[in-house]
C-alpha cells in the first residue's frame, strides 16, 4: 500500500501484513470484514489442555460444517475404532474410569470398580458415560431397595395393627421357629411380615409338641383384635352368659374377661 492509502489507517497497523499486501484502505477493509464473516464458522483444535467436553464440541461442529460428509471411520478396524473413541473420551486404562458417590449405596470396592472398567473399555465407554451409567443403574437399586423397605415397614404395621397386643409375643413365637428349624434364617437382623406369619403358624402348631417345648417355647394364648371382637361379639350374643345375670356365680369373672377383651380389641395394655 502507498504512503497515501496509509495515511488513513491507524500507524499501529502499518506493518501488518493484511496492510502491506493490500492495494488501497478500501482492499484492506474489505479483507477484514471477509475475515470476520467467518469468526462465527472457525474450527479451532481443542489444546492440549483441553477437556472431554472441548473436544466433543470440536468434533460436534467439525460435523455440522462439512454437512456431515466427514469420511466415517472403519469401526471394524480396531486402530481406526481405538482413534475414534479415544477421541471422544474413552480412557486408556480400566482403572481412570470414575464412580458417582450415591447416597444410600455402599462403596464399590476395588474388584468390583476393575470389573466395571475392564466392561467400560470393552463397550468404549468415555468416562462421563461410565459415571451417567454407574449413578443410573445404582441410583436404581437404592431407589428400589428403599421402595422395598418402605412397603415392609407397612405391611409390619399393618400385622402389628392386625395382632395387636399379642404382637411381640408372636414375634418372638416365630423368630424362635426360624431359630430351631431355619437356623440360616434366625442370622438375618430380622424376619419379614410373611416370614412372621407363616414361622408363627408353625409355632402354634408346634406348642404342644415335646420338641418345641424343650426348646421353651409354647403357644401363648394372646388374642389379637379382631379375635377379642369375636369374642365380645359371641358373649353379647348370649344372653344366658354369666355377664348378663348379677346374681350367677361367675358375673365378676366375666365382667373383668369382658374388660379384658375390650383393651385386646382397642390394643390397650391389659395389666
Amino acid at each position: 500500500m502507498n504512503e497515501e492509502g496509509l495515511k488513513v489507517l491507524p500507524e499501529s497497523i502499518h506493518e501488518w501484513d493484511e496492510v502491506q499486501n493490500s492495494e488501497t484502505p478500501e482492499v484492506f477493509w474489505d479483507r477484514v470484514s471477509n475475515m470476520r464473516s467467518k469468526f462465527g464458522t472457525a474450527i479451532f483444535k481443542p489444546g492440549e489442555d483441553a477437556g472431554e467436553e472441548d473436544w466433543n464440541k470440536f468434533i460436534t461442529k467439525s460435523m455440522e460444517l462439512s454437512g456431515n460428509r466427514l469420511m466415517p471411520a472403519n469401526l471394524d478396524d480396531e486402530e481406526q475404532r481405538n482413534i475414534v473413541f479415544k477421541s471422544l473420551g474413552r480412557p486408556d486404562d480400566a482403572s481412570e474410569y470414575e464412580f458417582a458417590e450415591i447416597e444410600g449405596a455402599p462403596e464399590l470396592d476395588e474388584n468390583r470398580k476393575k470389573f466395571l472398567g475392564e466392561v467400560g473399555l470393552k463397550a468404549n465407554l468415555t468416562k462421563t458415560q461410565m459415571k451417567i451409567l454407574d449413578e443410573a443403574v445404582r441410583g436404581a437399586d437404592v431407589a428400589a431397595l428403599n421402595e422395598s423397605m418402605n412397603q415392609m415397614t407397612e405391611q409390619e404395621k399393618q400385622l402389628k395393627q392386625e395382632w395387636g397386643m399379642a404382637f411381640n409375643d408372636r414375634k418372638h413365637q416365630a423368630e424362635k421357629v426360624a431359630k430351631i428349624f431355619f437356623p440360616h434364617l434366625g442370622e438375618k437382623p430380622s424376619l419379614t411380615p410373611q416370614e412372621l406369619e407363616s414361622f408363627y403358624s408353625i409355632a402354634k402348631q408346634l406348642g404342644q409338641s415335646k420338641e418345641f417345648r424343650d426348646q421353651g417355647q409354647q403357644s401363648s394364648d394372646l388374642m389379637t383384635p379382631s379375635e377379642a371382637a369375636e369374642k365380645i361379639a359371641e358373649i353379647r350374643g348370649n344372653k344366658e352368659h354369666p355377664y348378663y345375670n348379677p346374681q350367677a356365680a361367675g358375673h365378676a369373672v366375666a365382667k373383668a374377661k369382658m374388660s379384658e377383651l375390650y383393651k385386646i380389641k382397642n390394643n390397650l395394655p391389659t395389666e
